[in-house]
């Protein structure tokens, strides 16, 4: 079990009370001379552009998750046709085609790769197609191998998608700074105050770590699994007890 939210809303925790205890024992901290408006237009600004940024970095990246998601089942879509309408020699290339997807190409993924061992059993299935003799179900399985092909290369680009890169380290800025925020403008190091900030440095630190775990969608604790290919290894062999052509 990954615990790195855990740590990572210790860590928050801990830089909130240190900051707190570093400027919380000023004079001004203890005489409260700021400016009240001041203060609340800068309090609000500082937490409203960590949240929008964090909101931002979430949504973009959970949306590039269930498009890769999507994408798989629908490669997945393909194979099932193609493996419905392949004959007796195709269907063990198509099974040993997902079976690499699964087992070697995955991980390839997670660092922006393809497996060439896959590449070399889909192209396999091809050949295979290809050596048949001329035939409406030939140009049928071609058609089929067609949109495996498709759907492969749309899941493949996939594994590259990524947010814009500034984003990231202006999401730990902004978190820091909700963090000064508090005891440069005037809060003082108590333990009640000292708790309070600890808490929000602790949802601080837990929404940077939940955001840069979603930063690939093969990657993290929140990633697309090859659920949708095992689905597919499933259906073949509910389809192998039927007569291929």
């Amino acid at each position: 079990m990954d615990l790195g939210f855990l740590f990572a809303a210790i860590v928050g925790l801990c830089l909130a009370v240190f900051v707190l205890a570093l400027f919380g024992r000023t004079a001004r901290s203890r005489e409260g001379s700021f400016s009240g408006s001041a203060l609340a237009f800068l309090g609000s600004a500082s937490l409203s552009s960590f949240v929008l940024i964090a909101a931002f970095l979430i949504a973009g990246s959970w949306s590039n998750l269930n498009t890769a998601r999507g994408h798989t089942l629908d490669e997945a879509r393909a194979l099932n046709a193609a493996y419905t309408d392949a004959d007796a020699r195709t269907r063990p290339l198509l099974h040993a085609y997902v079976t690499s997807v699964i087992h070697d190409e995955w991980a390839a993924m997670a660092k922006g790769q393809a497996s060439p061992v896959s590449w070399q059993r889909l192209d396999a299935v091809r050949a295979q197609v290809l050596a048949e003799p001329a035939s409406a179900d030939r140009e049928q399985e071609l058609t089929d191998l067609g949109g495996v092909y498709t759907t492969r290369q749309v899941r493949l680009a996939d594994s590259s998608a990524a947010m814009p890169w500034p984003l990231y380290p202006a999401l730990v800025c902004t978190g820091l700074l909700v963090l000064l925020y508090a005891p440069i403008a005037g809060l003082t190091f108590h333990r009640r105050e000292a708790v309070a900030l600890g808490l929000v440095g602790a949802v601080v630190g837990f929404g940077v770590w939940m955001v840069l775990h979603m930063t690939h969608p093969y990657t993290g604790p929140v990633h697309v699994t090859p659920v949708a290919y095992t689905q597919s290894l499933q259906r073949f062999t509910q389809l192998a007890g039927t007569a291929p052509k």
